[in-house]
């Protein structure tokens, strides 16, 4: 029976798939070549259905695979893709043995089973032709499908997650050869002039005042809400009988105390709620037995879904990828700066892990590696742990060139800059090559990078072995053009050779810089091409942003490795949170009101341990103390009690939750040579003083 629903696309790649796929194998005998060209479509045109199905695939881009036009390379043995020698209409098969043992068997691909194929596709209203060529007469340049176009194709759209916005870009072309001139590097100032906008916008940056308002604006209450499901998930796994829940006020107050640790050390973490190294704020924000069964417990994951190693879908930073994601989704919020730079990070750890990494180079040796993309004020940006499968084909973009694994780090972390805005990104030898720089170039972002000489194909600076003869101060430049894009390359002799690569600055105009020199025994000004000054006035954000983790770092030990990389993100957090702060004051024009790094995380390690509710004194054992108690002493043979109180004087002054509340009790005031009684008390520190019409002692004692 034929059903009057027109096909769509997507059902004309499946059944495609299918009829290919079937006579494939009527043709296994035939020449080994031929039969790996056929598999090499198949393959391809599997992966196009479950691009479709997937949406990642356009309308326009889905009618123009249904019409096969020949492809633009090829990997087998013909030159250029001769497609006059795919023609098999007089193959000679009898020149070949049919023996059955003599066959290379190919496993094709299985349709994946996540896409849905009609049972009445093949019987629609508008009928698909489909052209399966014979055993006698087989030709690879005839379409598959009619030529003729179906009019008003409707997609079906399924709902995908964290869909990954692929703009159009023009296609990279491998760089096969390069020609060198020596020549100086010019360029247009309006080529490469500056097109974006780096301003915050009023709302909602301006709102924010306190340093715990920037720290939420990146650590948001949604994520502290789903920690706190999933860390009472966990206990539930551990032990279905002894489920132990964290509230989002415990979370917040846990997360105080691992930011006062960073300012407070001590050998050991019992030793803030010890008698002689205590830390009052610590000590009165939770009990020492509460915070390690927070610690215990903490999770950001649902295990159930985990998939394990070596099957497909296998993420290996699944433990700690919702609080990456989450932030990294909050830190590109920030409009960027004009430069930028990339360079790897490590988060220092002892602990015992595949992931770990060996950099000799780093103060920290052994850690896990991280590379960010960095503002010159050491604002992070973007984040990417490194975990060994970032570089797979599977996770690369569609319209991303293959650059090789350090090339492509720069190329996944640049995805958030906007186009053809004259962005500039500054790296080091590691990532740089030809490649890069074209492509970069190709999107609209200018870059400057040192480079490696054996990465400069036929380049036509000096020799270094000569070259190295040459005064301190020598240069040398050239420059070549690929793909309608200018490069320059320029060497310069310090201590050693620097050579370095760029879109958008070459070696003029020269400036000079101090060095000492050990026959004059004194400094001297040493020539420094222009580069070379741009690339050290602008490569340093992310140097600068481990220098402000490393002063201040949560050096909490975890055997949980997910554990440490938290509290990594935890300081790059409020790390970021401060550099906000300073430059939404610095737009204001409120200067006098920055405060510096240590200072930021204390008061937001204070606010942090004082949210919501009121100090908790640690309990201690035997009876209560009367002092404790504040109670009133009725008796009038005794003495009376001298009520002093508890809390610092920090806690006293810091101006948070201090409230008035009615009592249906009454006591003596507690403020200073005041013999009155009142029935109200502070919320927070439960001491009694005078509110009424008469006397103000409350607002004096907690002024004066």
């Amino acid at each position: 029976m034929v059903s009057n629903e027109k096909p769509s696309q997507l059902d004309k790649l499946h059944i495609c798939y299918i009829c290919v796929q079937d006579q494939y194998y009527k043709f296994q005998r035939f020449h080994h070549k031929f039969s790996w060209i056929f598999v090499s479509f198949i393959i391809d045109l599997q992966e196009f259905c479950t691009m479709a199905s997937k949406n990642i695939l356009q309308d326009n881009e889905i009618e123009d695979l249904l019409f096969l036009t020949p492809p633009e390379g090829s990997e087998d043995e013909l030159e250029d893709f001769n497609i006059d020698e795919l023609v098999c209409e007089n193959y000679d098969t009898d020149m070949y043995d049919h023996n059955d043992d003599n066959v290379d068997i190919i496993d094709l691909p299985d349709l994946d089973q996540n896409i849905f194929i009609p049972n009445n596709a093949i019987e629609l209203a508008d009928p698909i032709l489909i052209v399966v060529p014979n055993s006698e007469s087989l030709n690879l340049r005839q379409p598959l499908v009619n030529s003729t176009k179906t009019s008003e194709v409707s997609v079906v759209h399924t709902p995908t997650v964290d869909k990954i916005n692929t703009t159009k870009r023009t296609k990279f072309r491998e760089i096969k050869s390069v020609v060198w001139k020596k020549r100086p590097f010019q360029i247009s100032p309006d080529e490469i002039k500056f097109k974006g906008d780096t301003s915050l916008p009023q709302d909602p940056f301006f709102d924010l005042e306190s340093p715990l308002d920037f720290f939420n604006y990146f650590f948001s209450s949604d994520l502290l809400q789903h920690i706190c499901e999933e860390s009472l998930r966990y206990s539930l796994q551990k032990n279905v009988n002894k489920p132990f829940e964290i509230t989002e006020t415990d979370l917040k107050r846990y997360l105080g105390i691992c930011i006062m640790t960073s300012i407070c050390i001590v050998p050991d973490i019992r030793q803030y709620w010890s008698e002689n190294l205590e830390n009052n704020v610590i000590k009165n924000t939770m009990t020492v037995n509460k915070f390690e069964k927070i610690r215990q417990f903490l999770h950001f994951c649902n295990n159930d879904i985990y998939i394990p190693r070596g099957q497909p879908g296998h993420d290996r930073l699944f433990r700690i990828r919702t609080v990456l994601e989450t932030l990294k989704k909050r830190f590109q919020t920030v409009p960027l700066e004009e430069s930028l730079s990339v360079d790897e990070q490590l988060c220092a750890t002892k602990g015992r892990h595949y992931m770990k990494q060996y950099m000799p180079m780093k103060p920290h040796k052994w850690g896990y590696k991280l590379f960010i993309l960095a503002g010159v004020s050491g604002f992070a940006y973007n984040i990417e742990i490194y975990s060994g499968q970032e570089n797979d084909p599977q996770y690369r973009l569609t319209n991303e060139p293959d650059l090789g694994a350090s090339a492509n780090i720069v190329v996944r972390l640049c995805r958030i800059i906007p186009t053809y805005k004259n962005y500039v990104v500054y790296f080091d030898n590691y990532y740089t090559s030809l490649g890069l720089l074209v492509y970069l170039k190709n999107i609209g972002v200018l870059s400057l990078g040192t480079v490696r000489r054996n990465r400069l194909k036929q380049v036509k600076l000096p020799n270094e072995k000569e070259f190295m003869k040459s005064e301190r101060g020598s240069s040398a430049e050239c420059i070549t053009k690929i793909q309608n894009n200018i490069l320059s390359a320029v060497v310069w002799k310090d201590n050693r050779l620097v050579t370095l690569l760029s879109t958008f600055i070459g070696e003029q105009p020269k400036s000079e810089v101090l060095r000492f020199s050990k026959s004059q025994k004194k400094s001297v000004n040493v020539p420094c091409p222009s580069a070379v000054t741009i690339y050290n006035k602008h490569m340093g954000g992310v140097d600068l942003l481990d220098a402000n983790i490393g002063r201040y770092k949560i050096r909490m030990r975890s055997r949980k490795w997910y554990i440490r990389l938290f509290y990594h993100l935890l300081d790059t957090c409020v790390v970021n949170a401060w550099i906000l702060q300073k430059r939404v004051l610095t737009q204001k024009n409120e200067d006098d009101k920055i405060i510096t790094l240590a200072k930021f995380r204390e008061v937001l390690a204070v606010t942090l341990c004082q949210t919501s509710k009121n100090i908790n004194i640690t309990p201690t054992r035997g009876r209560p103390c009367k002092k404790a108690n504040n109670v009133y002493m009725t008796d009038r043979k005794k003495p009376r009690v001298v009520h002093t109180s508890t809390i610092t004087n920090r806690e006293r002054y810091d101006c948070v939750s201090h409230w008035p509340v009615w009592n249906t009790t009454r006591q003596r005031c507690k403020y200073t040579n005041c013999k009155g009684f009142t029935y109200v008390n502070c919320s927070k520190c439960k001491t009694f003083m005078c509110f009424n019409k008469n006397n103000s002692c409350f607002v004096s004692y907690y002024t004066n």
